[in-house]
């Protein structure tokens, strides 16, 4: 629920602190390095933003954060692949990629750069950069990147020509590197949680440079507007490669994604590529709730994709009011293997959306949405066992080995896009572990003599990228993805198990990233 740019020089850290202020987050820093908006907010703390009518303050509690390089700042003779060009203010008003500095030109890598005493040279360039750009010269200092009509990002110039065009001006292509980390300190205790971001590389070929404050662009870039549709991924022998050319979907994502009373707005209608190298078809966690050293475990379940369609308990649709509603269907059919997005105005901006869904005569249709389907997704299956056992084979009438599976695996559905499913002991109560809000938070009470193991969360059959009606719905091709039924399959979900436990005075904290079940068959 909060946006910002950070423009990092070579071998830079940026790291902030978000902590609770009142009944919601709140980000600070200490770091100097340059941000848009400028960095003197975050150093004083920043609330996040409850705007939407669809969240609570709750909600902003607790969440993931995405980091997306949007580009690399052309800097002429430095490391940037950007044929010798430099990202620059230019005094005529038309940038060159040539420092003129008798002439008045203005480096912007010298600017953001760090000098012997850690600061940097001189942060105002990046808005100074974003003002020039906007002062309607042919080209100068930064300007915004651009979707294609099919919604992916695009640079026409050239992914290594800053200046060959005003899309994504004065950056140049990514090229990854970026590493990330998160440590979770309950203050009260001292015990500190830490957690390994999830990398993902060549998501885009072409920069994607946003100001945080576009109205119309805020949202971008994201996990659905790059421009790379192939899915990679080891198969099964370990050394070939499983991969797919995977479609777009029917709409810019961003088209039907509720963010009132704000105008929906462009992210994208690439999602596909990222849910397919995220997802399983299970995962498993361990737990510990040893009563004796108050024992607590919560396990998050990340769903980054579900605000771009992918699984979110709803299905594409043209007429999401029906037949008696008042609304008009938008024009097109869906899974007909053509694409009915549309270039249209977005509704009190006025600025131009590619991709959206329309009217037939250029006007942008409110009727597409998603239909509740009739079961929630995700809907996965907990299996538990006991520390130490092995898996064996149960032979009904005969004696067993352990672990029994307890019960039958009990059928949940994970219905947000971070959950929580709080272990608890049968007996002493909830032993939450993050304080997840209660109406936010999956309860999950073990049986008798369970207080510590593993759990395996297997999502259900359904999620199969060829054959899942969402999934179809969704996309531009007939069918789903173009591929077998049962070779791409699982939900894209991210996420560990936190625990923690007293020793002596002090509680002890830990976390594991969830053991992810692949199906790589090619």
């Amino acid at each position: 629920m909060l946006d910002f740019n950070v423009y990092m020089s070579p071998f830079d850290v940026w790291n902030a602190t978000i902590r609770l202020n009142g009944s919601v987050a709140n980000i600070i820093t200490e770091d100097e390095t340059c941000t848009y908006p400028a960095k003197a907010a975050l150093q004083a703390g920043v609330d996040f933003r409850n705007i939407y009518t669809a969240t609570t303050d709750e909600d902003l509690t607790e969440g993931y954060v995405e980091i997306i390089e949007m580009g690399v700042v052309a800097d002429g003779a430095g490391i940037a692949v950007d044929g010798g060009d430099e990202a620059e203010i230019d005094a005529s008003g038309t940038a060159d990629g040539a420092i003129n500095a008798v002439a008045g030109d203005r480096s912007i890598p010298a600017g953001l750069l760090h000098d012997a005493t850690g600061m940097p040279a001189g942060c105002s360039v990046v808005s100074d950069a974003w003002t020039a750009g906007a002062a309607g010269a042919p080209v100068n200092g930064f300007e915004p990147g651009a979707m294609t009509t099919e919604g992916v990002a695009q640079d026409a110039g050239g992914p290594a020509a800053p200046y060959a065009d005003t899309m994504n001006a004065g950056l140049v292509e990514p090229t990854g590197g970026i590493n990330a980390y998160s440590i979770m300190i309950n203050t009260a205790t001292g015990a500190a949680f830490v957690e390994q971001g999830t990398h993902i590389d060549d998501y885009s070929t072409v920069a994607q440079h946003y100001q945080s404050d576009d109205a119309s662009n805020y949202l971008l870039p994201s996990l659905a507007s790059g421009d790379v549709q192939v899915a990679n991924m080891l198969d099964n022998t370990g050394a070939g490669v499983k991969t797919i050319v995977a479609p777009l979907v029917e709409y810019d994502t961003g088209s039907i994604n509720d963010i009132a009373p704000n105008p929906s707005i462009p992210m994208g209608s690439n999602p596909l590529p990222l849910a397919l190298i995220l997802s399983a078809d299970a995962v498993s966690a361990p737990y510990f709730v040893e009563a004796g050293i108050n024992g607590e475990t919560d396990i998050v379940m990340t769903f980054p994709l579900r605000k771009h369609g992918i699984y979110n308990s709803g299905t594409l649709t043209n007429d999401l009011d029906g037949a008696a509603g008042p609304l008009v269907a938008c024009v097109g059919t869906l899974n007909d293997g053509v694409d009915d997005g549309a270039t249209v105005a977005l509704p009190t901006l006025g600025t131009p959306a590619n991709d959206y869904p329309n009217d037939g005569a250029g006007a942008i249709c409110e009727n597409a949405g998603y239909a509740a389907n009739a079961e929630p997704d995700v809907e996965v299956g907990l299996t538990y066992y006991d520390y130490e056992e092995q898996t064996a084979t149960v032979v009904p009438g005969a004696d067993d080995f352990s672990p029994v599976p307890i019960d039958a695996p009990t059928i949940v559905a994970l219905e947000r896009e971070v959950n929580v499913v709080s272990v608890n002991r049968a007996a002493g109560g909830n032993q939450s572990v993050l304080g997840t809000p209660a109406a936010n938070v999956f309860n999950w009470n073990l049986d008798s003599g369970f207080e510590a193991g593993w759990v395996t969360i297997s999502a259900a059959a359904e999620y199969d990228y060829e054959t899942n009606p969402s999934i179809i719905a969704l996309t531009e091709p007939v069918g789903g993805i173009g591929a077998a039924a049962g070779v791409w399959t699982g939900v894209p979900v991210i996420g560990f198990s936190a625990m923690a436990g007293d020793v002596g005075p002090a509680q002890l904290g830990e976390t594991v990233d969830l053991i992810r079940s692949v199906n790589r068959t090619p």
